[in-house]
């Protein structure tokens, strides 16, 4: 089958979101559900192993070289971004460029979103208040709690750097600001861009590479103006800049682009065939792969603040999407079976969880580091335990409060199809 799409018989839609779509006959895309899950189970790996003291990086050799050139923190972020942009486009590129009820929109975006995460920064602050952490942690004063709740505290971050986001405890909340960045301009352009996706994605990666250029250049660019600016300012700066919206422009816009490809995939699979899909799923990742080891021989000064790397990464992960889409299901396997498209409706409460779980293990136990056993004793205190609350977020959290969300929009603007 290519274009593969699922309904109801093909995986138990217990996510409120899949059962209106399934309902109102847009298109639940199994392989996205595995993007996802393989994304943060990625991205929890990923700081557990730098907790660990496990990395690696140039000066261990080729393969060292080649993982960071890779960018894998990065990488997983990218896909995760590039996601986003596909679920949330969907039901607008399948309405032909009809976002549906704004208000409707919002409550459904808002449920999906803020309890699950209330819940986790209630946790935090109360950890933070009960337990003897060392070093110890500060309880946030009010004006930090408010800028934590409204997500704001990203954009605060470049006129008050504090790096350690999330109380102090979890700065991998630092996505929600570029989500729900995207779900307002998602509001005023989802018809503009359904009309002119290819202006849209010019303009997000125009975005990206002018916030990389800015970013890189912030010395020279004060110089210019006059500014008086400190190295240490620009190195914060730096920082804070990675996470803000406009650095992740162009991965939602390729998302949105794959999600129009989808759209008309009907006319795509009549046109290009499974067999093609299958070499441009090969060929993204034979470029990606290039790309790296090219990366690893250049060693830039930064991988993923570099324009033209940063572009054909996004690029390649957004082809390979779209590839596997359009590919028959054995070589979306990986992506639609079971467990994985488990990971991936349950990986929300992972990812909010699993730093706030490593901060804990890193500051009230002698943990290990440096070796291979080290990273197996992390590995196995971090994953089940950010897994099991991602389960239980998602069944007595997540799901109760979407369905109530959504029958009251169904109430209210009797709108059912909309992201």
């Amino acid at each position: 089958m290519s274009g593969s799409a699922t309904n109801v018989a093909r995986h138990e839609p217990i996510d409120p979101g899949k059962m209106r779509r399934a309902a109102s006959g847009v298109p639940v895309v199994p392989a996205f559900d595995g993007f996802r899950g393989i994304a943060i189970l990625a991205i929890v790996i990923f700081h557990t192993l730098q907790n660990a003291r496990i990395g690696m990086g140039p000066e261990d050799g080729a393969i060292g070289s080649f993982v960071w050139a890779i960018d894998p923190g990065q990488s997983s972020l990218n896909a995760l971004f590039i996601v986003s942009g596909f679920v949330m486009f969907l039901p607008v590129a399948a309405r032909g460029g009809e976002l549906g009820s704004v208000s409707a929109f919002a409550v459904r975006r808002a449920a999906r979103l803020f309890p699950a995460y209330f819940l986790v920064l209630a946790l935090s602050l109360l950890l933070i208040a009960t337990v003897p952490f060392e070093p110890p942690l500060a309880f946030p004063g009010l004006g930090n709690i408010f800028l934590t709740l409204t997500t704001f505290e990203v954009p605060a971050e470049l006129v008050n750097f504090q790096y350690f986001l999330g109380f102090g405890m979890n700065r991998a909340i630092w996505t929600l600001s570029s989500d729900v960045i995207f779900y307002i301009l998602l509001v005023f352009f989802a018809a503009r861009w359904f009309r002119h996706p290819l202006i849209g994605l010019a303009i997000s990666a125009a975005i990206a590479v002018a916030w990389r250029l800015l970013m890189t250049n912030l010395d020279s660019i004060a110089s210019l103006l006059s500014i008086d600016i400190s190295a240490a300012r620009i190195d914060e700066l730096y920082l804070a800049g990675e996470i803000q919206f406009p650095y992740w422009a162009f991965s939602f816009g390729v998302g949105m682009t794959v999600a129009l490809l989808f759209s008309r995939r009907q006319a795509i699979a009549a046109a290009f065939g499974p067999g093609r899909a299958r070499a441009a799923q090969l060929a993204a990742v034979a470029g990606f792969a290039a790309i790296a080891a090219l990366v690893a021989v250049v060693q830039p000064a930064s991988v993923h603040y570099s324009p033209l790397v940063g572009l054909l990464y996004t690029a390649l992960i957004g082809l390979f999407a779209a590839a596997t889409i359009f590919s028959g299901e054995r070589w979306q396997m990986p992506f639609i079976n079971a467990p994985v498209r488990w990971l991936g409706d349950v990986s929300y409460g992972i990812y909010l969880i699993h730093l706030v779980i490593i901060t804990c293990l890193a500051r009230l136990v002698s943990m290990p580091s440096g070796t291979a056993g080290a990273a197996a004793v992390w590995l196995l205190a971090v994953v089940p335990a950010s897994i099991l609350w991602g389960y239980m977020s998602a069944r007595v959290i997540e799901r109760p409060i979407r369905a109530r969300a959504a029958r009251w929009a169904r109430r209210a603007t009797r709108d059912t199809t909309g992201p």
